[in-house]
């Protein structure tokens, strides 16, 4: 069974002790009551009745205090500086992916030459087999440090960065479209 303090508190906002401080009860009253060991006095039963009445009223959904205004204002702004932030990352990001991906296209082209050399070494001389190893070796240790994974992972991380854009704007826009409509209530 969901205890009445979970009910309360998502409802009301209001930790146990504060809800003792404004019901006038000591705080093992109002835990008790949460539990649903006891009762509180009518009084205090009449004011939680009146808060929960009030917040849970088209009323104290439509109304916004000025402390709650500029949360609304800051959380705005916040939401905006983390769309720059996005974009920025993403056109890193974006620059980083192009680089790697075409280090790997070199690098895979160059395997596959050195692939077709090596298999044709008896139909060319004048290739040195010595010179094979070395560009083998350097193409080898290059795909090590930017391989198809790492192309891979740069791809998902601008995914993310895109997916996360949109996410970001329309949190922007539906907070945006509710302050709009709180305000032609």
């Amino acid at each position: 069974m969901r205890r009445k303090s979970q009910e309360i508190k998502d409802l009301l906002g209001f930790s146990q002790e504060e809800m003792a401080q404004l019901l006038r009860l000591h705080r093992s009253t109002v835990s008790r009551f949460e539990l649903g060991n006891g009762n509180i006095p009518h009084h205090s039963n009449v004011l939680l009745g009146a808060m929960l009445h009030y917040i849970q009223s088209p009323e104290a959904k439509v109304e916004l205090p000025a402390a709650l205004e500029e949360q609304e204002a800051e959380q705005a702004v916040r939401l905006q500086k983390l769309i720059k932030e996005n974009e920025y990352q993403y056109e890193r990001l974006r620059r980083k992916l192009s680089k790697t991906r075409a280090l790997y296209s070199h690098n895979e082209k160059a395997m596959k030459l050195l692939y077709f050399l090596r298999e044709r070494a008896s139909e060319l001389p004048e290739v040195s087999p010595d010179v094979l190893r070395l560009l083998e070796k350097r193409v080898k240790a290059s795909l090590k440090k930017q391989s198809k994974a790492d192309v891979l992972a740069l791809e998902l991380q601008v995914d993310l960065l895109v997916y996360q854009k949109m996410l970001l704007e329309r949190k922007l826009f539906v907070m945006r479209d509710k302050r709009n409509e709180n305000k032609a209530s």
